[in-house]
């Protein structure tokens, strides 16, 4: 399970990956792929390759749909984690997580908004 996040800034610096994830993902979905992290580039079959956006500090933005409840308020500078067996981004360590960049910004009010991340160059357990 993935997040469908919203990069910022375009890069080219996109990888050709097996899709090993053991299910069809979608494009703009966050996945952790081995020790790679990215964004992928199109809808994809399981066992199919897909292109991974892995450029180094990319940034992305992830609504509040796919955030975990708060637990330091989505601080900018904080490390952010994915967990891929919910999809969800977390501003804790949790079961499962894996650090994957630092917060850059926090536009979360009410509810919705989203927040903004500088992706690490690779998935950190």
């Amino acid at each position: 399970m993935g997040a469908k996040v919203f990069i910022e800034k375009h890069h080219n610096d996109v990888v050709r990956v097996k899709n090993n994830l053991g299910r069809d993902v979608e494009g703009s979905e966050f996945v952790i792929i081995g020790k790679l992290s990215g964004v992928v580039d199109r809808n994809t079959k399981d066992g199919e390759y897909l292109g991974l956006q892995i450029e180094p500090f990319l940034e992305i933005q992830v609504g509040a749909a796919d955030l975990a409840p708060a637990v330091s308020n989505y601080m900018p500078g904080d490390p952010l984690y994915f967990t891929p067996d919910t999809g969800t981004f977390a501003d804790a360590p949790a079961t499962g997580s894996i650090a994957v960049g630092q917060i850059a910004d926090n536009r979360l009010s009410g509810g919705g908004g989203l927040i903004t991340f500088y992706k690490f160059p690779l998935a950190v357990a």
